[in-house]
């Protein structure tokens, strides 16, 4: 027999319904007050533990570390909206899982997994009972801890997507109360981005810094690309026309957020040479 005690009965709940929903029709089960007791008769033991730790990590994986992420987000760095712990959330899981690739440093996702791994795999084998209290409090403490910095990084970036979103929605409004100053824009990005105007004349540095509002430049917090940004906004077209080879480039996404429907964006080569001012 092999038993596991718990701390509240959510947790048992979700143990045992996870648990009932794929177990081996070897295994009997038996629910007590904060216990459940499985008997495995006829069945090899070692497959017996490699069902337990498989639903004792998804009770982990999918219930624990969200109260833990949770906890930790409300005591140690002062997050009690639940939508704002949400989204941070989402966010730490997305750094574990290795899907964000903009982050300055590596992550070793594999390594904390192994440790994880290993941790249950030892205690399973080591007694007939477990007490997910002391698994928690002794075996887990490291990967509570890897949580906590994990969520440091992760509240840096949701303050970083903030303040962007933030900017998106200044640079939106300043542009909504501007009247167009050219029909389109012609903008080509090929060592940096080269203006042209309607008739695919390019334009001159000079012109453009001329064009731009320096309203927009002092009025935010936040630093305005005077290169692109700035005398795109300025000249408010309705419609620009982007040819590029990086289409997934920062500044490109920043400005398919600024202007919408109004940015059509095609491959460099569809800008022909000749219509080039050399």
């Amino acid at each position: 027999m092999f038993s596991i005690q718990f701390n509240n009965k959510e947790d048992l709940n979700f143990f045992y319904q996870s648990f009932l929903k794929n177990k081996s029709e070897h295994i009997q089960i038996e629910r007590k007050s904060l216990q459940l007791d499985f008997i495995f008769p006829g069945m090899k033991k070692g497959d017996f533990l490699t069902d337990i730790y498989k639903h004792l990590k998804k009770f982990i994986m999918e219930k624990k570390r969200m109260e833990w992420c949770q906890e930790i987000l409300e005591n140690d760095f002062f997050y009690t909206d639940t939508d704002e712990q949400i989204q941070i959330i989402e966010m730490v899981y997305s750094i574990m899982e290795g899907k964000r690739k903009d982050l300055p440093f590596e992550i070793d996702h594999a390594s904390l997994e192994e440790q994880l791994d290993q941790a249950l795999l030892e205690v399973i084998r080591s007694s007939h009972i477990l007490s997910i209290d002391a698994l928690i409090t002794f075996r887990l403490r490291f990967y509570i801890e890897k949580l906590s910095s994990y969520l440091e990084i992760a509240i840096d970036e949701y303050k970083m997507e903030q303040d962007y979103q933030s900017f998106i929605f200044y640079l939106r409004n300043f542009l909504a109360e501007r009247s167009a100053q050219m029909k389109c824009i012609y903008l080509v990005n090929e060592d940096g981005f080269q203006f042209y105007d309607e008739h695919k004349n390019k334009i001159k540095r000079s012109d453009l810094d001329k064009r731009i509002d320096r309203k927009l430049l002092s009025d935010h917090p936040v630093y305005v690309d005077s290169v692109t940004i700035a005398p795109l906004i300025s000249i408010a077209p309705e419609i620009i026309y982007l040819y590029t080879e990086q289409p997934e480039n920062g500044i490109i996404q920043t400005l398919k957020n600024i202007f919408e429907e109004k940015l059509i964006i095609l491959s460099l080569q569809d800008f022909s040479y000749d219509q080039r001012e050399k």
